[in-house]
C-alpha cells in the first residue's frame, strides 16, 4: 500500500469512526433501542400492561414502515411489578443490558421520583405516559417531558364542572396518601373556595388499603352530597360499591386513571354515571378510528380487549420520539431528539388535542373533557 493510499484508508476510517461516537447509546446503522418499566399484573397491570401493548403497536406500526430512517425500532421492557425499588432496578438493567437510546415507562409518582436521578445522569431522553405529577416536571429535567396536565389542574377542572352541575352541594374527598393523590386536594380545595362552596370530609388512605368502609361511613356521617376519589381503578371501584351499600347515592367524580374499559366493570350498576376527567377522548371516539384500525392490525382478539388510554399515550409518546428521531436524520442523538421536543407548538397527533412546550415547560398543557359511565352501554360517554 503506497502513503497516499495508507492516508487515504486512515482517513476514511476516523470519518467512519467518527459518524459512529456522533451516535448515542442504544443507536447502530439498523435498530434504535426504546426501553420502559411498568407493572406487568396486578392493580396497577390494569395500567401497566395496556402501556406493554402500546410499545408493541407502536414499535410494529413503525418498523412495518421501515423503521426511522431505515433503522428498526427494538423494545426492551422490565415489569416493576409497581415498587420504586423495582422500577430503579428495571432501569439500570434496560441501561447496563440492553444499552436504550429512549426510554417511555409508566410510572407512578413514586417510582418516577426514585427513577430520575439517573435518568439526569445519563440524559436519557423520556416520555412518561402514565403520571402527570407535577413534581416531575417542575422544576424541570432537562431530558424528561410529560403529555396530560397535573392531578391537581384534572381535580380543580372536574370538580368546577361538578359543582355547576350539582349546585350548592356538599363536598367530600378521598385520596390516596401520596404525590397522586395529595395534589387532588389542592385542585379540589381551589374549585370550591371559587365556587362559594364547603368541604365537610377531607380523608386520605395509604397505599394498598383494601377497606373503605370506615372512610365511606365518616363521608355519609358528614351530610357530604357529592364525592371525589383519588384511588387506583380497584379501589375507586371498593369505594362506589361501599357507598351504594350505604345508601350513599351521591354524585362522584375521578380523574383519568380510571378511564378504562375493566372500570366498567370493577363498579358494576353502582358506577352508573360516574364523573371522569380526561385529556385524551374515550377508545370508542370516532378520531381514534385510525389508532383502533392499527391496533386491530397489530394485535390479537386477547390483547385488543387490554388496551386502554395508556396504550394510546404509549403510542403518542413513540410517535413523538418518531418525529423527533426522523427529523435528526442519520446522525441520531439523545441531544436532538430532546432539542425537538422543546420546540414543539401545537404539535397535533390527531388523536388528542394539541401538545406544546412553551417556555422551557416539560408537561404539556393540554385541555380535557368531562365523560361519565354509561353502565348499560358499557362505554365512557360525553357528560352534558
Amino acid at each position: 500500500m503506497t502513503i497516499r493510499t495508507a492516508t487515504a484508508a486512515a482517513l476514511a476510517l476516523l470519518m467512519t469512526a467518527g459518524l459512529a461516537s456522533a451516535q448515542d447509546k442504544g443507536v447502530t446503522d439498523t435498530e434504535i433501542v426504546v426501553g420502559g418499566t411498568m407493572p406487568f399484573a396486578g392493580p396497577a397491570g390494569l395500567l401497566g400492561y395496556a402501556s406493554v401493548l402500546g410499545h408493541k403497536l407502536s414499535a410494529a406500526a413503525i418498523n412495518e414502515q421501515g423503521g426511522i430512517n431505515g433503522r428498526k425500532v427494538r423494545v426492551a421492557l422490565e415489569d416493576d411489578k409497581y415498587v420504586p425499588a423495582q422500577s430503579v432496578q428495571g432501569l439500570q438493567k434496560l441501561i447496563d443490558t440492553e444499552n436504550i437510546f429512549a426510554f417511555i415507562p409508566l410510572a407512578g409518582g413514586s417510582h418516577m421520583f426514585a427513577m430520575l436521578p439517573i435518568i439526569d445522569e445519563q440524559g436519557i431522553p423520556t416520555l412518561n405516559a402514565a403520571v402527570t405529577t407535577e413534581g416531575h416536571y417542575v422544576p424541570p429535567h432537562p431530558t424528561v417531558f410529560g403529555i396530560g396536565m397535573t392531578y391537581q389542574e384534572g381535580a380543580y377542572e372536574l370538580v368546577s364542572f361538578m359543582s355547576k352541575k350539582h349546585p350548592g352541594a356538599k363536598w367530600a374527598i378521598i385520596v390516596q396518601d401520596d404525590e397522586s393523590g395529595i395534589p387532588r386536594e389542592v385542585g379540589y380545595t381551589k374549585a370550591l373556595k371559587e365556587a362559594g362552596l364547603t368541604s365537610v370530609s377531607m380523608q386520605r388512605f395509604k397505599r394498598g388499603q383494601v377497606d373503605f368502609s370506615s372512610e365511606l361511613q365518616r363521608v355519609k356521617a358528614s351530610g357530604a352530597t357529592a364525592l371525589l376519589l383519588g384511588g387506583l381503578p380497584a379501589d375507586n371501584a371498593t369505594m362506589i360499591k361501599e357507598a351504594k351499600k350505604l345508601g350513599l347515592d351521591i354524585p362522584m367524580g375521578t380523574l383519568w386513571i380510571e378511564h378504562i374499559p375493566p372500570m366498567i366493570d370493577l363498579a358494576g350498576p353502582a358506577g352508573d354515571g360516574l364523573y371522569v376527567y380526561d385529556f385524551v377522548p374515550s377508545l370508542t371516539d370516532p378520531s381514534l378510528a385510525p389508532f383502533m384500525a392499527l391496533a386491530q392490525k397489530h394485535l390479537t382478539k386477547e390483547e385488543l380487549a387490554r388496551i386502554n388510554r395508556y396504550t394510546l399515550l404509549t403510542f403518542i409518546s413513540y410517535r413523538m420520539l418518531a418525529d423527533a428521531a426522523q427529523s435528526c436524520g442519520k446522525n441520531l442523538t439523545r441531544k436532538c431528539v430532546v432539542a425537538y421536543w422543546e420546540k414543539l407548538n401545537n404539535y397535533n397527533t390527531g388523536l388528542m388535542p394539541p401538545i406544546s412546550f412553551p417556555n422551557g415547560e416539560r408537561l404539556s398543557r393540554v385541555s380535557g373533557n368531562v365523560l361519565k359511565i354509561d353502565y348499560a352501554a358499557k362505554k365512557f360517554v360525553p357528560a352534558q
